[in-house]
């Protein structure tokens, strides 16, 4: 019987190979891979990264041929390539290579934790998955499809102003929910900023005003909700610009305001340019109600403390309040 003649590499494949196992992270599911069959959401758990990360990486090493995948009911388990199965003679020099290469030890005891898991059984998807449900979920819809069906709950015949919009971070959001929306801004980089975010949306129902906060160029009564997201610091008379804000916002409409609360953090204060050292929400409160707003409540935004990682950032909070008819 002759005997099989080796199979070679072609450069195409060789290069495909090399630029598939040039990362990190699709090196390291090799090596988990090499150890055991694992699904999707099974190497998020090891791994802890989003399911669209290692999704990606995997579409990666299937289209160099080094992983397969097998479905099992609603699952899909991943494992690589046997070597007895591979085209070339590259690929088996390379797994031999990961198979010798220890895992960590965090890797390792996560592995045996997620086997131990399949194993026993334990729980529900749900139950097994735990914490990790909400980074999934974050990475299949994003983080803001539940403010935007919140926001349906607003009449959508409002005119909305967005005093101070900066590069215009709330204006697609804005534009999707409301009929009309007022940008205001006196800087005029930020404002082309804003108009592009805008266009690359494709919202239609934005008009754009530069100007001073203490003089808004919008007429009277003109909006039913007016907010002002992190303006009033970088304000240097703050109960003017609320008298303003007061006199664009029609009788029975609303204010939102979006604040950092006091801080001595000068780092911070001297990154972003600020003039106030932020606000006490009752003493924010108290102006708010003097500027002739009624039914003024405060509340401390929990959820940008717990979003703020890359610096100390003060505490925020939130005052609303209505003008009388």
């Amino acid at each position: 019987m002759a005997s099989k003649t080796p199979s070679t590499s072609k450069p195409g494949d060789s290069e495909r190979i090399f630029r598939a196992l040039a990362d990190a992270t699709r090196q390291r599911i090799v090596q988990l891979l090499l150890a055991e069959e694992l699904s999707v959401t099974e190497l998020v758990e090891i791994l802890r990264q989003p399911q669209s990360t290692i999704s990606r990486h995997l579409k990666s090493l299937r289209s160099a041929a080094l992983v397969l995948d097998r479905r099992d009911g609603a699952t899909s388990y991943y494992r690589v390539h046997s070597v007895e199965d591979q085209g070339n003679a590259l690929t088996p020099l390379l797994m031999n290579w990961f198979a010798t290469s220890p895992l960590s030890t965090t890797l390792r005891d996560r592995l045996q934790r997620v086997l131990a898991d399949r194993r026993g059984g334990t729980g529900s998807f749900f139950d097994r998955l735990g914490r990790k449900w909400d980074e999934l979920r974050a990475a299949a819809f994003g983080d803001a499809f539940a403010l935007e069906a919140m926001l349906s709950l607003l009449p959508a015949e409002w005119t909305v102003a967005d005093i101070g919009t900066g590069t215009g971070f709330l204006l697609p959001t804005l534009a999707d929910n409301f009929r009309n929306v007022i940008a205001v801004e006196p800087a005029a980089t930020m404002l082309e900023c804003a108009r592009q975010r805008v266009a690359d949306h494709g919202a239609a129902n934005v008009t754009f005003h530069q100007g001073d906060l203490n003089r808004l160029p919008i007429q009277d009564s003109t909006a039913d909700l007016a907010i002002a997201c992190l303006v009033l610091h970088h304000v240097e008379k703050p109960a003017d610009a609320l008298a303003e804000i007061h006199r664009v916002v029609r009788p029975g409409g609303r204010v939102l305001l979006i604040e950092q609360q006091s801080h001595e953090n000068q780092s911070f204060y001297e990154t972003m340019q600020d003039l106030w050292w932020g606000f006490e929400p009752d003493d924010l409160a108290s102006q708010v109600n003097r500027a002739g707003f009624a039914n003024v409540h405060h509340r401390r935004l929990a959820s940008a403390e717990r979003e703020s990682r890359t610096m100390e950032a003060p505490r925020l909070f939130m005052v609303t309040g209505a003008k009388v008819k």
